[in-house]
């Protein structure tokens, strides 16, 4: 890890977020968290008149349905914000066309990438702690806090988070395309993630697709750690399942996108 290299990438990204993107930009995340807890919130009180499966409470180990939907946008909003801008990386860097003299320079990828991962950190959390100010209006409730928990869940999210946001940019630098990749990986994610609903009620290829995404785990961690409702071995055996997914990813990611950025400079001169 270069340390300078990371911290040069967060300074350059900071100024670049500071005066190139308005502040709309912001508010516009924090309303797509809003309008996914405001849908949740018109389902369970106007649709389903409060009305829960009998089996929710088992599979999620809260009866608490609008505090579930919530954390589950919170996190959505950071996973959409970390995972879109850091693997957004490389393709601005083509489209801007600085990719060539970023390839010349004497950088390591993975302080290149972390600096990135942790600017986008910083500044999502800011905006996640907007957006659960507004949840606690909609009825988000803690209930069986733990802060021990709530750090392995929140460091075990950014490094799944950040392995998939690099398995994300090398799609994109292949296809050459942010927008379909993206909204594709995201919607997929809403769906099988359990975002407002257990991941159980889908068809078993949906569940086992949910399965291999960090973002499912990564959920389960977190409202373990403000909801309750594991115990702490399974929380321990989930938490070890997920490092090793994100491992895979990560390990898979960087590797695999080296090799692309030689595949998208081939196909600049070509």
């Amino acid at each position: 890890m270069d340390l300078k290299v990371m911290w040069a990438t967060i300074q350059k990204e900071f100024w670049i977020r500071l005066r190139a993107y308005p502040v709309s930009f912001m508010v516009g995340c924090i309303l797509t968290s809003f309008y996914t807890t405001l849908g949740a919130w018109l389902m369970y009180h106007y649709f389903f008149r409060q009305r829960l499966a009998l089996d929710f409470t088992d599979l999620t180990g809260t009866s608490d349905y609008m505090s579930y939907a919530i954390v589950g946008s919170l996190l959505y909003l950071f996973v959409v914000r970390t995972c879109l801008n850091v693997s957004r990386r490389l393709i601005t860097e083509l489209r801007e066309g600085t990719l060539e003299s970023l390839m010349l320079a004497p950088f390591k990828r993975t302080s290149y990438f972390v600096g990135n991962m942790l600017l986008q950190t910083v500044m999502t959390f800011l905006e996640t702690a907007i957006a659960a100010m507004i949840g606690v209006f909609f009825g988000l409730r803690i209930h069986d806090f733990c802060f021990w928990k709530l750090v392995i869940a929140t460091a075990l999210s950014l490094y799944g988070f950040f392995g998939l946001s690099l398995i994300l940019g090398c799609v994109m630098i292949y296809a050459r395309d942010t927008y379909i990749s993206q909204n594709t990986l995201f919607a997929a994610i809403f769906l099988v993630c359990g975002i407002t609903f257990p991941k159980e009620y889908l068809p078993y290829p949906l569940q086992l697709l949910g399965n291999i995404i960090p973002v499912t785990d990564g959920l389960t961690l977190m409202r373990a750690a403000i909801l309750g409702g594991l115990s702490s071995e399974r929380y321990c055996i989930i938490a070890l399942r997920f490092f090793i997914l994100g491992s895979v990813y990560v390990i898979s990611g960087l590797p695999l996108m080296k090799r692309l950025e030689i595949i998208a400079l081939e196909k600049m001169e070509g």
